[in-house]
């Protein structure tokens, strides 16, 4: 799955299948006139559209050295004034809609919702706003304000907070290993304009762009993007593993909790991928997850995902509440148990709950193009699952429960863990 189950985005400031994901299920793609390539997976029925761009980028720069400056450029690119005399975020929301902007080690997606019949608008105006970006020394304050708040808040989610310091151990290198904002926000302030607009126009240009359309659109949306140049797309970025990556790290924060991970695999492997993500479905789906039932207390709670990636992909755990310990040997116990096959029964009616859940969770149309626009940045645009008629459906009803364990046994056999031990914001900051 994406990772948008994890990593709360942030909101510009300022077998048989139970549920069908759209009226049509099917997406369709292809090139964009002025460059790039589309996904659109039209549904008649509902009154509202979303229209999302998706670039491959490195949160840290193209050279690693400004952590934070994917975000700050993709704000500031919103934040500036348009040809129309309005910034994008300005025209969305006087047209009912809502901007969110969100921001991953190794991409950027930016996704607008409003009413079906300004979605032409919406689509030139984004357009407009990424492919010709006008970032200027206005929008970039604007834009450093905005990120300043996020990257406090950040201080105080333990889930972003364990996400970040797992990639940093699991990863020894690229984007992967530095959090997509910094601790410090002297980080953050002290980027000048002038690497901000060379980072947007390389990672915003027309060729790096996925944009996915879902709601009530059609193909003729299409004519709307007058912005652009042809070109080649990045490939996907990975980041190298760090050898032996399996030693428990303790660190200091201002929230506590227990994070655990395993490298898994690359997407390419779309069945193993699919198994993984039905073991976090089993396992880890809050309400439904047989450790998430077991820990489901007012003081302690786990979350846990399969984040699918080019390569690899990453299976991770988050715990926090006064139990955060004891639930982490939980976690453990049962991940190794799935090493033994479940029996069939057991595993029948789980794979049902699997595919009923799978279609829930991509029944809105930002649902669908954020699902979209992931994948297709990762590398495999027909395996995403609100697409009825991809690949990952077929390979999700064929998953037994032979391979499910061996799979397991593959992958999550040595986890790196992470103990945050929360500490005063005096102490954290001495």
């Amino acid at each position: 799955m994406n990772a948008q189950v994890r990593i709360v985005a942030a909101t510009l400031m300022l077998a048989s299948l139970p549920l069908v994901a759209s009226a049509t299920g099917i997406a369709s793609s292809g090139p964009l006139p002025h460059g790039g390539s589309y996904v659109l997976q039209p549904d008649t029925t509902v009154a509202t559209s979303s229209v999302a761009l998706w670039f491959r980028a490195p949160g840290n720069g193209y050279d690693g050295a400004n952590p934070g400056i994917a975000r700050l450029a993709a704000t500031a690119a919103a934040a500036a004034t348009l040809e129309s005399g309005k910034s994008l975020v300005t025209l969305v929301r006087s047209l009912g809609g809502s901007l969110t902007i969100d921001v991953y080690p190794d991409i950027v997606g930016v996704t607008v919702v409003a009413p079906a019949p300004v979605t032409r608008r919406i689509v030139a105006a984004m357009s407009g706003a990424y492919f010709s970006p006008s970032i200027d020394e206005t929008s970039l304050q604007v834009a450093k304000k905005d990120v300043a708040v996020l990257a406090v808040e950040r201080r105080y989610s333990s889930d972003d907070l364990l996400h970040d310091a797992l990639f940093a151990q699991i990863f020894s290198g690229g984007p992967a290993h530095a959090a997509p904002l910094p601790d410090a926000m002297k980080e953050l302030t002290q980027i000048p304009l002038a690497d901000v607009v060379s980072f947007a126009k390389r990672a915003f240009r027309s060729a790096n762009a996925t944009l996915t359309l879902a709601g009530n659109v059609d193909a003729s949306t299409l004519d709307a993007v007058t912005a652009g140049a042809t070109g080649t797309a990045d490939a996907p970025l990975d980041s190298p593993l760090a050898p032996g990556a399996t030693a428990a790290t303790s660190l200091t924060a201002l929230v506590g909790g227990v994070g655990i991970a395993w490298s898994g695999p690359p997407i390419r492997d779309e069945r193993a991928a699919t198994a993984l993500d039905f073991v976090s479905d089993y396992l880890f789906r809050n309400g439904s997850g047989v450790v998430a039932r077991a820990v489901d207390r007012d003081d302690t709670y786990v979350n846990g995902q399969f984040i699918t990636l080019h390569n690899p992909g990453v299976m991770l755990v988050t715990i926090g509440g006064s139990d955060a310990d004891v639930v982490q040997t939980h976690v453990l116990d049962a991940v190794r148990s799935l090493q033994t096959p479940l029996d069939a029964a057991t595993f029948a009616a789980a794979r049902e709950a699997f595919l009923y859940r799978l279609a829930a969770d991509a029944q809105t149309p930002s649902e669908q193009t954020d699902n979209l626009g992931w994948y297709a940045s990762e590398g495999d645009a027909s395996y995403a699952p609100s697409d009825l008629q991809g690949s990952y459906w077929k390979i999700a009803q064929s998953l037994d429960p032979a391979y499910v364990a061996s799979v397991v046994k593959q992958y999550l056999g040595r986890p790196v863990i992470v103990h945050l031990t929360a500490t005063s914001a005096k102490e954290s900051n001495s």
